[in-house]
C-alpha cells in the first residue's frame, strides 16, 4: 500500500466508536424534526384527507349568516304640553338614561310574550322543539343571538338578530318592534294618529287570535259535528251507571259461589267422627288374621308366664319364647294399621263421590260467572275512558269559548276605540318607527374555518408522525445506535442516491478502506484471519458487505477466501454469477478435497460456494466435529477467510460458524434494522463468548457517512481515477441496489 494510501487510511479511522454503555437520552428538537421529516408522507396524506372531508362539509353545513336589523326613533324634544309651557318645547332631561331605560324595556317578559303570540302561528324554525318561547327568545337575548342596544349620538334603538334565515330574522326583529310600540309607545304617546297605530296593531293581533281561536273550536267539535256535548256526555253517563249496577250484581253472585264452594271441599275433607270410629274400630277387629294373631299373642304370653317360671333367665328357650312373642305383636300392629287404611280409603270414596258432582256444577256456575265478569268490566273500562274523554274535550270547547269570548269582547272594545280616536286630529309621536328590519350579510365565517382547518390538519398530520417516530424502534443512523444500545459502529455504507455516478466504485471503495482500518484497530494485531459476517434478520446487507469486504481486500493484496456459509439460503454463487459445475461447501464438509470444489473469482479472491439444492439439514452438517478442523485447514492458506452466515435471530447457524472464528462483524440496515433486534443479536453473541468487533451500518445517507468529506478528496487534489486504481484491479464493488434482496429499501431517506 502505498504512503498516500496509508494517511488516507489514517484520516478515516477517527469516527471508530468506543463500545460504552447506552446513554439515555431525551429527544432533541433536532432528532423531533428529523423523524418528522422522515414523514412528511404522512403529514400530507393527513392533510389531505382531513382537508378533503372537512372543506367540503364547512362549505356545505355552516351557511352564511345575515343580520337583520330595525330601529326605534326616540325624539330627544317632547311638546311643551308635558311641563306646561305653550309657548316652547323642551330638551327631555337625562335623555341617555331614558334611552337605555327603553332598550331595556322592549327585552321585558311582557314584550318577549307578545312577541311569542305574534310569531307562534308562522311556523318559524326558530321555536321548532321549543316548549316556552318566551324562554327562547330570552335565551337568543343572553347568548347575544338577539340585541337591543341605543345608538351612540343618534336617536335610535337598534334591534339586531344574527341568523342563516334572513327572512325569519327579519319577521322576528318586526314583531319586536310591533310588541313594543304595541306595549310601551301606547304609555308615551298622546297623538291620536300614534294611538290608532297602536290600536289597529292591537286590534289585528286580536282578530287573528279571534280567528286562532275559532279554528280551534272547529277542530275540536270537527269530531262530534257540533260543539254542544252536553246530551251525549249524559247518555254515555247513564250507560256507563247501568253497566257499573250490572257489575255489582255479577260481582256479587260470584262472591256468593266462592263461598258455596269452599264450604262443600270444606265439608268433603272432614270425615271424623265418632260414629266412624266406631265402625272404623269394628272393621279392624272383625278381621280374621287380627282375631288370629290376637289369640296367638295370649297363647305365646300364658307359655312366656310359665317358661319364666321353670327355665333359669339364661335359658335359650326363654329368649326364644320372648323373641317369639314381640315379633307376633309387631305383625299384629303393622295389620291393624293396614286394614284400618283400607278402612279409611272405603269411607273417603264414599263420602267424596256425592260432594264432587256438588262441587263441579258450583265451579261450572263460577267460570260462567267469572267470565261474564271480565267482559262487562273490559266494557265498562271502555265506556269510562270514552266518558273521561268526551268530558275532557266539552271542558277544552268550554275554556275555548270562554277565550274566544273574553278576546271578542276585548276585539269589539279596541275597535270601538279605533273608531273614537278616527276623528282626532294627529300630533306628533316621540316614540315611532324609525324603519323595519333591514337585511345585511356578516363577514363569511367559512373562509376563517377553512384556514384554520388547513392548519389543524397539518398540526394532526405532525402530531401522528411524532407518534409513529415515537412508535418506531427502526435505526437510522449510526448515533442511533451507540446511543440506544451503545454497540459499536465500525464503519458505514452509504446509499448510492447520494452518491456521484461518475465515481461511484471509488466512493464505495471509500467505505470499505474506513471499515477495514477501523477492523484493525478494534482487533489487536490487524484484521482478524477468520470473520463471521451475520445479521439480526434479514435483508440488512451482510451478502453485499461480505462480497465488497473479500474484494476490498483482495485489492490490498490480501490473499482472502469468500464461504458462503448460509446453507440454507446461499447467494454468493448467484450474486458474483459463478458457474455451478464446480463442487460446493457441502460436498467439501462430506469428503471432497477443497481444491475440487474453491473457485477462483475475477476480483481477485477465491470463494468457496454453498449448493442450494442441498440445504437439508443444514445445521446437522455444520454442527460435525470435523468443520472446524477444515475451516482451520483452509485458513493455513489465506490471510483472510470471510464467511457469510445465516442471521442470527433466524437460525441458530450462526452461533455454530462464530465459535470456529476469531471474531464476527454484524451487518445492520439503515431505516430496516430493528433497536430490539440488533440488541437481542448482540446478545446472543456475547451469550456464546464470541468476540464481536461491531456493527456495520448499511445504506446510510450521506450527512452521516463516516468518510463523507473523503468523496471529493481526490477531486479537489486533481487526482486521477486511474491513481485510485491499485496494481490495475479496477472490479467495482457491490452497492446494496446491486444485490436483488435489498433494492426494496435502496431509496430510504433520513
Amino acid at each position: 500500500m502505498n504512503m498516500s494510501h496509508e494517511q488516507h487510511n489514517q484520516q478515516l479511522v477517527q469516527r471508530v466508536i468506543p463500545h460504552d454503555a447506552p446513554v439515555p437520552e431525551a429527544d432533541s428538537p433536532l432528532r423531533l424534526v428529523g423523524s418528522i421529516f422522515r414523514r412528511w408522507y404522512i403529514i400530507l396524506i393527513v392533510s389531505l384527507g382531513i382537508c378533503a372531508i372537512g372543506v367540503p362539509a364547512v362549505w356545505l353545513l355552516i351557511k352564511p349568516t345575515f343580520s337583520a336589523t330595525a330601529a326605534i326613533h326616540v325624539a330627544p324634544v317632547i311638546s311643551s304640553i308635558l311641563f306646561g309651557d305653550t309657548d316652547s318645547d323642551r330638551v327631555l332631561p337625562m335623555y341617555t338614561n331614558f334611552m337605555n331605560t327603553q332598550a331595556y324595556l322592549i327585552k321585558n317578559d311582557q314584550v318577549l310574550q307578545r312577541v311569542a303570540d305574534d310569531l307562534m302561528d308562522k311556523n318559524l324554525k326558530f321555536f321548532e322543539g321549543a316548549a316556552n318561547p318566551v324562554a327562547e327568545l330570552r335565551s337568543a337575548i343572553t347568548d347575544g343571538i338577539i340585541s337591543v342596544d341605543p345608538g351612540y349620538k343618534n336617536e335610535l334603538i337598534l334591534i339586531t338578530m344574527e341568523s342563516w334565515d334572513a327572512s325569519e330574522a327579519a319577521k322576528i326583529v318586526d314583531a319586536f318592534v310591533r310588541a313594543y310600540m304595541a306595549i310601551e309607545v301606547s304609555k308615551e304617546t298622546q297623538g291620536g294618529d300614534h294611538k290608532l297605530a297602536v290600536l289597529e296593531s292591537e286590534r289585528i293581533l286580536l282578530q287573528e287570535k279571534l280567528e286562532r281561536q275559532r279554528q280551534t273550536i272547529r277542530q275540536m267539535a270537527e269530531e262530534y259535528g257540533t260543539s254542544v256535548l252536553t246530551g251525549r256526555q249524559e247518555m254515555m253517563l247513564q250507560r256507563v251507571g247501568s253497566l257499573q249496577a250490572e257489575l255489582t250484581k255479577i260481582q256479587t253472585r260470584r262472591i256468593t259461589l266462592e263461598a258455596q264452594k269452599q264450604l262443600l271441599e270444606e265439608t268433603s275433607q272432614n270425615t271424623s267422627s265418632d260414629k266412624l270410629l266406631t265402625m272404623r274400630y269394628e272393621f279392624v277387629n272383625s278381621n280374621p288374621t287380627i282375631q288370629a294373631l290376637t289369640a296367638n299373642i295370649i297363647q305365646l304370653d300364658q307359655q312366656l308366664i310359665v317358661a319364666r317360671q321353670v327355665l333359669a333367665a339364661s335359658n335359650p328357650e326363654l329368649k326364644r319364647k320372648v323373641e317369639l312373642l314381640e315379633a307376633s305383636q309387631r305383625r299384629l300392629e303393622e295389620k291393624s294399621l293396614e286394614v284400618g287404611q283400607t278402612f279409611d280409603d272405603m269411607m273417603t270414596r264414599e263420602l267424596s263421590m256425592n260432594r264432587e258432582v256438588e262441587i263441579a256444577n258450583v265451579q261450572v256456575e263460577l267460570e260462567q260467572i267469572t267470565e261474564y265478569e271480565i267482559r262487562l268490566e273490559t266494557m265498562l273500562s271502555k265506556e269510562n275512558s270514552e266518558t273521561i274523554g268526551l268530558g275532557r274535550k266539552h271542558l277544552a270547547i268550554q275554556d275555548q269559548e270562554e277565550q274566544k269570548e273574553l278576546t271578542k269582547e276585548l276585539y269589539d272594545t279596541v275597535r270601538r276605540r279605533i273608531q273614537q280616536l278616527e276623528m282626532e286630529r294627529k300630533r306628533p309621536a316621540r316614540i315611532s318607527v324609525a324603519y323595519n328590519a333591514s337585511i345585511a350579510p356578516l363577514p363569511n365565517k367559512r373562509i376563517k374555518l377553512t384556514g384554520a382547518l388547513g392548519f389543524g390538519s397539518m398540526a394532526a398530520g405532525i402530531f401522528l408522525a411524532l407518534l409513529l417516530g415515537k412508535a418506531d424502534r427502526s435505526l437510522y443512523t449510526p448515533d442511533d445506535i451507540t446511543k440506544r444500545l451503545g454497540v459499536r459502529v465500525i464503519g458505514t455504507t452509504t446509499n448510492v442516491d447520494y452518491l456521484d455516478t461518475h465515481s461511484l466504485s471509488e466512493q464505495i471503495s471509500f467505505d470499505y478502506q474506513t471499515i477495514r482500518a477501523n477492523m484493525g484497530l478494534l482487533n489487536s494485531g490487524g484484521i482478524p484471519k477468520k470473520l463471521v459476517v451475520t445479521s439480526g434478520a434479514m435483508r440488512d446487507g451482510k451478502t453485499t458487505f461480505s462480497v465488497n469486504m473479500a474484494t476490498s481486500l483482495a485489492r490490498a493484496g490480501k490473499k482472502v477466501l469468500l464461504i458462503d456459509g448460509d446453507l440454507r439460503k446461499p447467494d454468493i454463487q448467484r450474486v458474483l454469477n459463478l458457474p455451478e459445475s464446480q463442487g460446493s461447501l457441502q460436498d467439501m464438509i462430506l469428503g471432497k478435497s477443497f481444491a475440487s470444489v474453491v473457485h477462483s473469482c475475477p476480483a481477485g479472491f477465491d470463494v468457496l460456494t454453498a449448493d442450494p439444492g442441498n440445504s437439508a439439514d443444514a445445521f446437522e452438517l455444520i454442527s460435525r466435529h470435523d468443520v472446524h478442523k477444515h475451516v482451520d485447514d483452509i485458513s493455513a492458506a489465506y490471510d483472510h477467510v470471510i464467511i457469510d452466515t445465516s442471521p442470527v435471530l433466524a437460525f441458530p447457524d450462526a452461533l455454530v460458524w462464530a465459535k470456529m472464528v476469531d471474531a464476527v462483524i454484524v451487518t445492520s440496515f439503515a431505516g430496516r434494522t430493528d433497536e430490539h433486534d440488533l440488541r437481542e443479536t448482540m446478545q446472543r453473541l456475547a451469550q456464546i463468548g464470541v468476540k464481536v468487533l461491531g456493527t456495520v451500518f448499511n445504506n446510510v445517507t450521506s450527512d452521516d457517512s463516516y468518510n463523507r468529506y473523503a468523496y471529493g478528496y481526490y477531486a479537489n487534489q486533481g487526482t486521477s481515477a486511474s491513481r485510485r486504481r491499485q496494481k490495475g484491479k479496477d472490479i467495482p464493488l457491490l452497492s446494496t441496489k446491486d444485490h436483488p434482496g435489498q433494492q426494496d429499501n435502496s431509496k430510504r431517506k433520513k
